[in-house]
């Protein structure tokens, strides 16, 4: 399902570097033997992708291990924040009806459930962007309204095919020139655009070719 999107993101975010480990399928096999239910198939492909990059499990958001998986109540929980004070999950019935379902949070000490993204697909697939981008060595951030998104559309490509990425609160995008590693991630809620990448001078020239005001991290 997301297997390409995400092979994009480690090699643009960690070009040149191997995987410190890896999540195995009998690691995923055991999770649903123990938890009795079947991982959706988003979750289990950034686990095979992503799983032996550490900052891609742990940066911003604790994405948790198989072994870590658990059921709270109705819900399959499979991410934290970082500090531990929010969690994001499943519900049991969407587990069971939808390929690709709709993922909810809500505070560590709270009861109430929200939805966070209609797609489990939308929401790794961001997570995944911003995850990588934080670990870069050029961090930096702006405005831009997003009536005024096209402004970009000359400098990247979104993550994901549309019907996989759209559902959540923001969305990852990839530098076009190949050559130049940058990944991006856009906000919809702040309306922000945030880039990251290990090459110096290379924010700049995004800056001036696209008029942005950037605000270094």
């Amino acid at each position: 399902m997301i297997v390409e999107p995400l092979q994009l993101i480690v090699a643009t975010g960690f070009a040149g570097r191997s995987a410190e480990g890896e999540i195995s399928t009998g690691q995923i096999d055991a999770a649903e033997k123990r938890l009795g239910l079947s991982l959706p198939e988003a979750l289990k492909d950034y686990y095979l992708v992503a799983g032996g990059y550490r900052e891609l499990m742990d940066q911003d958001f604790h994405l948790l291990s198989p072994e870590k998986l658990r059921v709270e109540g109705d819900y399959l929980v499979f991410c934290e924040e970082h500090q531990g004070t929010a969690v994001w999950g499943i519900h049991r019935n969407n587990l069971l009806t939808l390929p690709n379902p709709r993922v909810e949070g809500k505070a560590s000490n709270a009861q109430k459930w929200f939805s966070e993204s209609s797609k489990l697909s939308a929401f790794l697939l961001a997570l995944g962007a911003w995850q990588a981008l934080l670990s870069q060595e050029e961090k930096a951030r702006c405005e831009l309204p997003e009536k005024q998104l096209k402004k970009i559309d000359p400098l990247f490509d979104y993550i994901g095919e549309r019907s996989l990425r759209l559902g959540g609160h923001r969305v990852g995008l990839i530098y076009r020139d190949a050559s130049r590693p940058l990944i991006a991630s856009y906000l919809f809620n702040s309306e922000m655009l945030y880039v990251g990448t290990p090459q110096e001078g290379l924010i700049e020239h995004i800056e001036e070719f696209a008029g942005l005001d950037f605000e270094w991290l």
